[in-house]
């Protein structure tokens, strides 16, 4: 592989850390201001055990935090890229689980966000189309950060 190309795949795998390390960093600290819709759209997965939808509701904004500051820092890349991929994906899953059972509610994605704020829009934490694709755009940039292109 050319150097041109070891170094647009380089400039790519910064961005996403960036970009997936500074929602996850972002999505956490919201939801330890407000976890309230955190709180209520996990009460809607009725399969999910007790035990579970606690540890979600207790711990996941800390992991996110905490997987966010490793993924942008380079620190433990064989902890958090799969970690980091293992969220993305969980969300993607919740998203299409979530449309797909006709729920119309806010995800808790981002705490208690104002959907009528820029910032609000532009994330969406609205179950639907939207946030699925955003998602699987997502979970896509989490799994082109395992590429390893040989080196010349």
């Amino acid at each position: 592989m050319d150097m041109s190309k070891l170094k647009v795949i380089s400039s790519l795998q910064f961005l996403f850390r960036i970009v997936l390390g500074g929602m996850l960093i972002f999505a956490g600290i919201l939801k330890l201001i407000d976890n309230t819709t955190l709180f209520e759209s996990v009460a809607y997965i009725i399969w999910l055990p007790v035990w579970a939808k606690n540890l979600i509701i207790n711990y996941l904004p800390y992991i996110e935090i905490g997987v966010g500051a490793l993924l942008i820092s380079y620190l433990f890349d064989s902890i958090s890229i799969p970690a980091n991929t293992l969220i993305y994906l969980s969300f993607f899953i919740f998203a299409v689980w979530g449309m797909g059972s006709g729920l119309e509610m806010d995800c808790g994605c981002f705490g208690d966000l104002d959907s009528s704020s820029f910032i609000g829009q532009l994330l969406g934490s609205e179950l639907g189309w939207k946030m699925t694709i955003r998602n699987g755009i997502f979970t896509a940039m989490s799994v082109f950060l395992f590429w390893k292109p040989a080196k010349i």
